[in-house]
């Protein structure tokens, strides 16, 4: 009879704990890599923020913003899922899964607040749009790819989601002061209050905080910090080419208003 022998594995392993930077360091790298591949800066926002944008464009946004927070909320649960420390002895234990408990619980308004997609519907019914129009709405590519890449990487490992929706999502997001610009904007010049910006606005600069504070916990070895920046890298690539698209809209005859 043939015996077949196995590959030894083991010296990949010890490779992929050895080969890994400091946290600190590798933090630093993100950073970096960031200001690498998010370059544009969102121009349809400063035009909300002045009440220059056309009413139209408004409402086009209002819905590229439903179709984001309809797959996001719907997906959220996978970080709960595969939080590291979800075998905790008690839920105050843990850290990673309370948080991201919490953050379901708010995104599907189990937490005091509306769900985040009806804050998005809501704000919709206030512009005069249909929940039809919702649903027939077809997203700019570079929205569908930013979030079905951002959903890839929610489900496929912790670190990953952490790194994609976390880090480079909420986190980023908080650092651009995008909703109380909205909220603002929208409340000043179109005479509308809308929910979802004025919650996003104080939650998400928490989340932020408590992102980078996770991400520190997972980006140990070198194979996490390899599977980190790359969900960073590809995450804020398509980001940047959504506002990139976003931008384009300022071209358009009659996109601002007096």
């Amino acid at each position: 009879m043939t015996q077949r022998d196995f590959k030894d594995i083991r010296s990949q392993v010890r490779a992929e704990a050895d080969g890994a930077l400091p946290v600190d360091d590798f933090m630093q790298s993100l950073e970096a890599l960031q200001a690498q591949v998010a370059t544009e800066k969102n121009r349809v926002w400063l035009r909300i923020a002045d009440g220059t944008l056309s009413e139209g464009l408004l409402k086009r946004l209002c819905k590229e913003y439903y179709f984001l927070g309809k797959w996001y909320t719907s997906e959220f649960a996978s970080l709960v899922a595969n939080a590291p420390d979800v075998d905790a002895v008690d839920m105050s234990s843990s850290e990673h899964f309370v948080h991201w408990l919490q953050n379901l619980a708010d995104e599907t308004g189990f937490g005091g607040d509306k769900n985040h997609l009806d804050m998005k519907i809501t704000w919709a019914h206030q512009l005069g749009i249909s929940n039809e129009e919702l649903a027939d709405y077809r997203a700019m590519p570079e929205t569908i790819g930013s979030v079905f890449t951002s959903l890839y990487y929610m489900r496929r490992s912790y670190e990953e989601g952490m790194a994609a929706f976390g880090w480079a999502g909420e986190r980023f997001a908080a650092s651009t002061n995008y909703a109380q610009m909205m909220y603002e904007g929208m409340r000043d010049h179109y005479g509308i209050e809308v929910e979802n910006f004025k919650v996003h606005a104080y939650a998400e600069d928490d989340h932020g905080r408590v992102a980078e504070y996770l991400l520190r916990q997972v980006a140990q070895t070198a194979g996490q910090q390899r599977r980190i920046r790359r969900a960073v890298e590809y995450v804020l690539i398509g980001r940047n080419a959504r506002t990139v698209a976003l931008n384009r809209w300022l071209d358009e005859p009659g996109a601002l208003r007096k």
